[in-house]
C-alpha cells in the first residue's frame, strides 16, 4: 500500500512540475522580453546586449517606488531620423505585470505623434495607443482626447495606415528585431505568438 501511495505521489509531483513548467513558458515574444528582463534586470540586464540601448544609471534601484519600474531608451545614434525617445519599460509589480514600448515621431514644427503599446502579461493582451505631443520652448504637453488627436492627424495628412507603418518601423523592425538578435526567440516580429492585439486607431 505504501509503495502504491508513494508511486501516486511521485506521479502527482511529476504532473504538477510539468504543468508548472508549461504554464511558465513564454507564449509570445512580449512574454519572452518580460520574463527574461525580470530575471536579469537587477544583475546583468539582458537588454544591455542591444546595440545602442541605454539603461538609466539608477536601474536597478532599491527604492521602494522605482525598483519595480525599470526602463531604458535607445540613444540618438541608434534612433531613425524623425523619431525620438524609443523606450522600453516595465512594471514588475505582481499585480500589474506590464511591459511597454513607446516612441515619438515628428510630424510638424514642434508637433509629434506619440505611439506606445502596453502588454499585460496576465491577460496576454497588447494594446496600442496614440496621442499628440506639443513642444514649446522647454515645455511639452500631450493631447489624449481622441477627437483632438484625429483633428491633428487629419491636419497633417496622417492616416491609420501611416500609424501602422510607424509602429511597424519602430516596434517590429527595430525593437523586436533587436530582441531576436540577442535572444534565441521562438517568435519573430511577424509572428508574435499567442497574444491578442487591440489597436486604438484600428477603425479611424
Amino acid at each position: 500500500m505504501k509503495k502504491i501511495l508513494g508511486l501516486i505521489a511521485l506521479i502527482a509531483l511529476i504532473i504538477s512540475s510539468c504543468f508548472y513548467f508549461f504554464t511558465k513558458q513564454p507564449k509570445n515574444i512580449f512574454d519572452e522580453i518580460y520574463q527574461e528582463t525580470e530575471k536579469t534586470y537587477r544583475s546583468n540586464n539582458i537588454l544591455r546586449n542591444i546595440d545602442g540601448f541605454e539603461i538609466r544609471p539608477d536601474w536597478p534601484s532599491d527604492g521602494e517606488y522605482s525598483k519595480y519600474y525599470p526602463f531604458g531608451t535607445y540613444n540618438k545614434d541608434h534612433t531613425p531620423e524623425e523619431y525620438f525617445e524609443i523606450e522600453i519599460g516595465f512594471n514588475f509589480d505582481t499585480k500589474t505585470q506590464l511591459s511597454s514600448i513607446s516612441f515619438e515621431k515628428r510630424i510638424g514644427p514642434n508637433v509629434r505623434v506619440r505611439i506606445w503599446d502596453n502588454y499585460t502579461r496576465k491577460d496576454r493582451v497588447l494594446k496600442k495607443f496614440v496621442n499628440i505631443g506639443l513642444k514649446k520652448a522647454d515645455t511639452e504637453t500631450y493631447i489624449e482626447d481622441e477627437a483632438q488627436v484625429k483633428s491633428y492627424l487629419e491636419q497633417y495628412g496622417i492616416t491609420a495606415k501611416d500609424l501602422d507603418s510607424y509602429y511597424d518601423e519602430i516596434v517590429n523592425q527595430k525593437v523586436l528585431k533587436d530582441w531576436c538578435s540577442i535572444y534565441d526567440s521562438k517568435y519573430s516580429p511577424s509572428n508574435y505568438g499567442e497574444v491578442k492585439v487591440e489597436t486604438q486607431w484600428e477603425n479611424w
